[in-house]
């Protein structure tokens, strides 16, 4: 009969997390010597091989899979396109396949085991990482490679590469500053991602750099698209004491906001300054062009398949996270402060 242990069994054995199981299995995180030796007994006692494992005693499968979701144009979002190009580069060099496993509203955990259990690929690259994510538990709990883009869900340890989104919008909300803006709003992408977390350390520790305070009402927590930040910006418009600065969460948000400013009768760039997140190429050729954090999503998803494949190749060895540098793009859709709104 086939061995049925799972790393939970293995964490309930060893007492400990099945984080710390996987800290342990990948390489990752800080575990003291006595605790990796009780999971590593645990391991060998319940006689656990991770899936990875099975696969390379039978052939490995030479593809790497990305767990994507099918949100109407996602596939289609230069965001999600820019990193997939440059991680289906770097995996060809390396000799992979790259397998693009859809995932519906609901269906992260079932697909992403199903994905694991079948040896569809060899690791997964996790693209827009959100704080509760179902698809990284599912690869914890199946023992596979995997890594996460934008940063790991508390409790998991797995390699990790990022852009320095935290560091961008603070260095965006410094300009806003330089400028002259005191009242600087954000409208901030869904909650649970964690990239939307980095956005709002950022902003936050500029403003505190500068001792403003963070005032709740100049943060807008909108969905994804252009209709939410349309939303948005009517909301920070219609308060007593608009904001004469706007930092979005993305560029999609940012062009929703410019679309609600004119249709106020606003000018941007003259009444209200804007910076997007992403500098996607629309960005530059909008009117006025938008002020925006670049971020290296090409060197991202080239990053992300160079240290998959070294995680395939060697599971146990520690992955340092890696973090890439942003530069702030600046253009017409910042400047100094006009006459208070409202």
């Amino acid at each position: 009969m086939a061995n049925k242990a799972t790393i939970r069994h293995v964490a309930h054995r060893a007492g400990v997390s099945t984080a710390t199981v996987s800290y342990v299995i990948n390489g990752t995180g800080s575990v003291a010597e006595a605790t990796r030796a009780r999971v590593v007994a645990a391991i060998a006692e319940l006689r656990y091989q991770p899936r990875h494992a099975a696969r390379s005693l039978r052939g490995a499968s030479r593809t790497m899979g990305i767990p994507l979701g099918v949100a109407p144009g996602q596939l289609a979002d230069p965001v999600v396109a820019e990193v997939i190009a440059g991680f289906a580069a770097a995996a060809a060099q390396r000799g992979y396949d790259v397998l693009l496993i859809p995932i519906g509203s609901g269906d992260d955990l079932a697909a992403c085991a199903r994905a694991a259990g079948g040896a569809r690929a060899d690791g997964f690259a996790i693209l827009d990482v959100r704080s509760d994510d179902e698809r990284v538990a599912a690869l914890a709990d199946a023992g596979v490679p995997y890594i996460c883009a934008g940063g790991a869900p508390d409790g998991y340890g797995c390699p990790v590469v990022c852009c320095d989104v935290a560091g961008g919008a603070a260095q965006a909300v410094r300009h806003l500053l330089a400028l002259g803006h005191r009242a600087i709003a954000l409208i901030q992408a869904p909650g649970e991602r964690l990239s939307s977390d980095a956005c709002f350390a950022g902003y936050a520790t500029a403003l505190g750099t500068a001792q403003l305070p963070l005032d709740p009402a100049l943060v807008v927590e909108a969905g994804s698209g252009e209709a939410h930040g349309y939303l948005a910006m009517q909301e920070l418009l219609s308060a007593e004491a608009p904001p004469t600065a706007i930092l979005a969460g993305s560029d999609e948000l940012a062009f929703g906001a410019m679309h609600a400013i004119r249709d106020a009768g606003l000018r941007i760039g003259g009444d209200i300054s804007l910076v997007g997140l992403d500098d996607v190429p629309l960005a530059a050729h909008v009117d006025p062009p938008l002020t925006a954090l670049r971020q290296p999503r090409a060197e991202l998803g080239s990053r992300l398949a160079e240290l998959l494949d070294a995680h395939i190749r060697a599971p146990g060895t520690p992955v340092t996270p890696v973090t890439l540098d942003t530069r702030l793009m600046i253009r017409r859709s910042t400047a100094p402060p006009a006459a208070r709104l409202g």
